[in-house]
């Protein structure tokens, strides 16, 4: 085989390298890799100088502990290395995520270490969709899965309240309208204000401290329910009440929360975590006070008829007894009454003492008889009508045991049966 088939090519086992090309020309000394990619990095920066925007689709998103988000963009054709470091991330309002349609500004690098060109991501927005957008739905949906919207967890208002706590701004519209309708409905409900920013810069974590500072202070202040309320203003102005810890912080809330935000069009993820909605301020006043003072004067004057009417018959009824009363002989002849209910209660007491006494003497006759029987064994003249007899001084009548008990010249007298003989002792 000829070896002119071989000219100009580089045999690393050879004995030494070819240096001229075929027409005799002098060759370069061969690139380094990272001399070919250095060559290329600066063709890439000086052919895009300036910052790109590229849009694709999101791939292979990793986002390591130190914060920086690596990824691909690809289309149907091609794809291309990303990386967002942790300070632009930080920034992003909404969450990156694998098949998102993203436009990425940044500027294009090439790395020689990994051999592969990169864009440097400095902003990233959503295709289609606002970051704001896409943020704020990510976020309701996040709150949803938690079940801080369900329908279950929200509480009805209190049916009478006195006083309610209300976390707005006192230089806006908004309190104006508020208190003006309360003043018209129902004075009797009490208003305490917890003074608060409601846009800007930190009026976040403002309106969260004041509805923590009224729910902390619910028993002291004795309040019933919360409302927060804000004027009508732009996507923008409202923006605090679609905050995550606002949010949060209204579904914590012991006290039931009414939300008055905005115009009848705006519906922030605080009116949808609220107990109650209402479309504007002057509406959540109108639902803080269902009963307005000139019905209840209406139903108080309904009652007061009623209460009359009833008086009135009821005083009737009372009169008609008193005139039956009056005819009653206690009130007539009170003496005569007074005179029959004593002989009567005499005569009762008479028949039931007269009553007793005969219950006690027969059960003492019953009571003699057996005495009687039991004495009848035991009597003295039985004795002696069965041959017996006893003997005593006449003296003393002490009966003789002994003819010990007498001396001579003594009478004794000795009873028998039927008789008594006086003897003289002679000896």
């Amino acid at each position: 085989m000829s070896s002119d088939l071989f000219d100009g090519i580089y045999d690393p086992l050879g004995a030494e390298e070819s240096t001229e090309d075929q027409s005799g020309r002098q060759l370069e000394a061969p690139y380094t890799v990272n001399e070919v990619l250095l060559q290329l990095k600066t063709l890439v920066t000086e052919a895009f100088p300036y910052t790109v925007r590229v849009v694709g689709e999101t791939s292979s998103l990793s986002i390591p502990a130190s914060g920086h988000c690596y990824f691909t963009l690809k289309d149907e054709k091609a794809q291309l290395s990303a990386v967002a470091w942790k300070s632009t991330m930080q920034k992003l309002p909404f969450k990156l995520q694998n098949g998102m349609q993203i436009v990425c500004s940044g500027r294009l690098d090439v790395y020689p270490g990994q051999g592969r060109c990169q864009l440097v991501v400095t902003s990233i927005k959503p295709v289609g969709t606002g970051a704001y957008e896409l943020a704020l739905k990510q976020l309701e949906a996040k709150l949803r899965r938690e079940g801080l919207f369900d329908q279950k967890r929200k509480r009805p208002l209190p049916p009478r309240l006195s006083r309610v706590g209300v976390a707005t701004s006192l230089t806006g519209a908004a309190i104006r309208d508020f208190l003006n309708i309360l003043a018209e409905r129902c004075k009797r409900l009490d208003v305490v204000v917890a003074q608060t920013k409601v846009q800007g810069e930190g009026a976040a974590q403002d309106i969260v401290n004041a509805i923590e500072l009224l729910n902390a202070q619910r028993e002291t202040l004795h309040l019933d329910a919360l409302a927060l309320i804000r004027g009508g203003g732009s996507v923008e102005d409202l923006a605090v009440f679609n905050d995550e810890g606002v949010v949060r912080a209204v579904a914590k809330s012991q006290l039931p929360v009414v939300t008055g935000i905005g115009h009848e069009i705006d519906t922030s993820l605080c009116d949808l975590a609220s107990d109650v909605h209402a479309f504007t301020p002057s509406q959540a006043a109108i639902l803080l006070s269902p009963v307005k003072d000139s019905d209840c004067l209406t139903v108080l004057g309904d009652w007061k008829q009623r209460l009359a009417r009833y008086v009135e018959q009821k005083v009737k009824v009372e009169r008609d007894r008193l005139s039956v009363m009056r005819q009653n002989r206690i009130f007539t002849n009170p003496y005569e009454v007074l005179y029959e209910k004593r002989a009567q209660n005499l005569n009762e007491f008479e028949t039931k003492l007269t009553t007793l006494i005969e219950k006690q003497v027969a059960v003492v006759e019953k009571r003699c008889a057996v005495v009687k029987e039991q004495l009848k064994g035991r009597d003295p003249k039985a004795i002696l009508s069965r041959g017996y007899s006893f003997t005593r001084r006449l003296a003393d009548h002490k009966i003789l045991r002994s003819s010990e008990d007498v001396k001579p010249g003594q009478v004794i007298e000795t009873t028998l049966s039927k008789g008594v003989i006086r003897s003289v002792i002679i000896e």
